[in-house]
């Protein structure tokens, strides 16, 4: 699956590590048994500890950070992010200690995110990649370039999905410039089907990988009860996401692309 001389990369990451047991499991299993060579931990969730444990016994699984700034509703946070100066002022202490907080599970983080996209405000984005940068850090998410494949892979909401796919396509023109020298992969796929990031929909999505490197990232659940169809679960983590990371046929689909899978250096 890293075939010589590929131009395509893929980066496969799982969002929410650290959120349950659940959620625990289906990372470890899909990085084990199907293709996801990355999470990004919530260090404040109940599973953080026990996620943490799961990575240092996989040390292949490459672990970032996953910033929560805020725990719904990211359009009116984003708000006060713009127009409370006492908000704004918590932004950079909130960053360095949940950095903080992941260097004390013993874990070095190799890339940034945030949960509901909350990473992307513009006041927020570029300080965070500037303090990521003092950690270490190399690779920050800016969701962008699904679009066209999303439209054209069908469905309900197309509408609701150009108008999300237009903003980020905004801030990502914007922002990528700000990243101060952390990677920003050239697209990044799973914002206008989140939570239905199907077997189909991956399988579509890697047969039609572009040229450079892509990160696909999902939310896999182990819970059987969490598959889903057309609509996504109230926080997205599904079974069904996780049934297409370990899915012979995505793994198929990913031989047949000539893309290389991202991983960690020295991992199997």
């Amino acid at each position: 699956m890293n075939p010589v001389g590929s131009r395509k990369s893929l980066i496969v990451t799982a969002d929410d590590f650290g959120y349950s047991n659940s959620v625990n499991e289906a990372v470890i299993r899909a990085y084990r048994d199907g293709i996801l060579r990355y999470a990004s931990l919530m260090v404040d969730r109940p599973g953080a500890c026990e996620a943490a444990r799961l990575a240092k016994q996989n040390p292949g699984l490459g672990v970032g950070l996953h910033l929560e700034l805020c725990a719904s509703s990211p359009a009116v946070w984003g708000a006060r992010y713009f127009f409370s100066p006492s908000q704004r002022a918590r932004i950079e202490p909130e960053i360095s200690r949940q950095f903080d907080k992941f260097a004390s599970l013993g874990l070095k983080p190799t890339h940034v995110d945030g949960h509901l996209n909350i990473h992307v405000h513009p006041v927020i984005f570029p300080k965070l990649c500037r303090l990521a940068r003092e950690r270490g850090v190399r690779r920050v998410r800016l969701p962008g370039g699904e679009a066209p494949l999303c439209l054209a892979y069908g469905g309900s909401g197309r509408l609701a999905q150009a108008g999300v796919a237009a903003v980020f396509g905004a801030l990502r023109a914007w922002l990528k410039g700000r990243a101060g020298g952390l990677r920003v992969p050239e697209s990044a796929f799973g914002l206008l089907r989140s939570g239905r990031m199907s077997e189909d929909y991956l399988v579509w999505l890697i047969e039609r990988l572009p040229e450079g490197e892509t990160e696909i990232y999902l939310h896999p659940s182990a819970d059987p009860g969490s598959a889903v169809t057309d609509r996504p679960t109230a926080i997205h983590q599904t079974v069904t996401e996780f049934r297409g990371l370990i899915s012979p046929r995505v793994r198929s689909a990913l031989q047949r692309s000539g893309a290389a899978l991202a991983q960690e250096a020295g991992a199997a």
